[in-house]
């Protein structure tokens, strides 16, 4: 059995058939279907990956297809530590429900005082008929301070590369949360010792 240094839990989320499945599909196998399966429940994906001189285990978990932001819940984010945020290019409405699902995450999630990195993919950008732009797609990344990627899993382009990037940004968020637990500990037992100090010189004084 490999050892892994770390397994990395992603989210994929967006409206339905915005290719969420299409996608995970794409990454793990390198494959692509034409016909359109609703994905029923959880279900999830996996892939090694090597990145920072780390070998990774990636879990991709595919939500239901007839998910919507609303009914999103807690416990769909409890273990999730990136979430992939898709839209249809070739479907508005796709994109402007983007801000609800980011207000669903922001309640899910922020709320906890957590901070989980996001990135939204632009996909379908093989299919002709384009509604949404790149430059309309980057500014709403940018308001929100997202990083933003476009791509289509028929053909694969940009696929790698995004989910790649938000891996390592889970990396360094993880070491972030490692260092600041550890400066936490570190602060604790120093205030401990201190206290101990205090104490002896009490004792020799008197």
């Amino acid at each position: 059995s490999i050892n892994y240094d770390k397994i990395c839990q992603l989210l994929i989320i967006g409206d339905t058939s915005v290719g969420k499945t299409s996608l995970i599909t794409r990454y793990t196998n390198g494959t692509f279907k034409e016909e359109y399966l609703a994905t029923v429940g959880l279900d999830y994906h996996t892939k090694i990956e090597d990145i920072n001189n780390q070998t990774i285990q990636i879990k991709l978990w595919d939500t239901a297809g007839q998910e919507r932001f609303k009914s999103l819940t807690q416990n769909l984010f409890r273990n999730a530590e990136g979430v992939l945020l898709v839209f249809d290019v070739s479907k508005n409405e796709t994109f402007y429900n983007l801000k609800d699902w980011i207000a669903s995450i922001k309640k899910n999630i922020e709320s906890q005082n957590m901070f989980i990195p996001l990135v939204i993919l632009g996909n379908k950008i093989d299919l002709g008929g384009r509604e949404v732009s790149t430059e309309d797609a980057e500014n709403f990344a940018n308001e929100n301070k997202y990083k933003y990627f476009e791509t289509s899993a028929k053909t694969g382009e940009g696929v790698d590369n995004a989910i790649r990037e938000l891996v390592s940004m889970v990396i360094s968020q993880n070491n972030q949360n490692d260092y600041q637990k550890q400066a936490r500990i570190n602060s604790v037992q120093i205030k401990k010792d201190d206290i101990e100090k205090t104490n002896e010189k009490k004792k020799g004084c008197c």
